[in-house]
């Protein structure tokens, strides 16, 4: 019967020397992770504010672009200071308006009737346009072969309306 105790005892105190021996292994790993995980924490947060740094320096750049862009609608402020004087009760985006206006002269199954070409391999179109103040547009054109481009005088009517005049144009070829 002593042997029995002198066994459990033994066993026990192996068990217990076992456990022991994991849990400092896992502290230690766990201490170990706890370090990976601060060091990618850090880094993190590193990340997150240069992220930050670089959202905040885009949107300087973009206002600088829209702001610094003087052949452009938004860009110029006397243009814009034309549309809030003369027609103060429209408030309303003008580039897109303008815009919107000019590309609904695309006509489904002819030629854009403000192009000067016909289209040789297609019909010609405004594919891309630029209003630059409030009187003149760049515009691009083609017909998917043959390409120009044409400076367009406009002209905002009293009832809203615009009228489209060509000034200028080139055409590049294919």
């Amino acid at each position: 019967m002593k042997n029995w105790k002198i066994f459990i005892i033994v066993f026990l105190l192996f068990v217990s020397g076992f456990f022991v021996y994991h849990t400092y292994r896992l502290t230690l790993q766990n201490k170990h992770i706890q370090q990976e995980y601060g060091i990618l924490n850090e880094l993190f947060n590193d990340n997150t504010n240069y992220n930050i740094q670089l959202e905040d320096s885009i949107a300087r750049l973009h206002r600088q672009m829209i702001e610094g862009d003087k052949l452009s609608l938004k860009g110029n402020k006397k243009a814009l200071e034309y549309f809030e004087k003369f027609y103060p009760e429209i408030q309303t985006d003008w580039e897109k308006y303008i815009l919107d206006t000019l590309m609904k002269t695309n006509r489904n199954n002819n030629d854009n009737p403000l192009v000067p070409y016909e289209g040789m391999d297609g019909n010609m179109r405004i594919d891309n346009a630029k209003v630059l103040n409030n009187r003149w547009i760049i515009a691009h054109f083609t017909d998917g072969t043959y390409s120009g481009e044409m400076i367009i005088r406009y002209d905002v009517n009293k009832n809203n309306t615009i009228d489209f005049k060509v000034l200028d144009q080139t055409l590049f070829g294919n």
